[in-house]
């Protein structure tokens, strides 16, 4: 997995660390953590790789990019803890 891109990597790593929960809060907490601290150009290249369907992308990953639309960053929420 060395050679994964990096928003490949994180998104494993966000996953793992909310898999514990159900999987729709899951997501939704994923989505948040993205629309918080991921660069846009970040986000934009997970949503790019959920149209293309790319299979490195863990299920629940892709949920969460469900969450997320091009340029949507709420910024009162960027002021509120995150769950993760």
């Amino acid at each position: 997995m060395s050679g994964e891109p990096p928003v490949v990597r994180l998104g494993r790593d966000l996953v793992r660390n909310f898999e514990s929960l159900p999987p729709d809060k899951a997501a939704s907490e994923i989505a948040t953590h993205i629309r918080k601290f991921w660069e846009p150009r970040m986000r934009q290249d997970l949503l790019a790789r959920v149209r293309a369907r790319s299979a490195d992308l863990p299920p629940l990953l892709v949920s969460a990019a469900e969450h997320l639309v091009d340029g949507d960053v709420d910024r009162e929420e960027v002021k509120q803890p995150s769950g993760g």
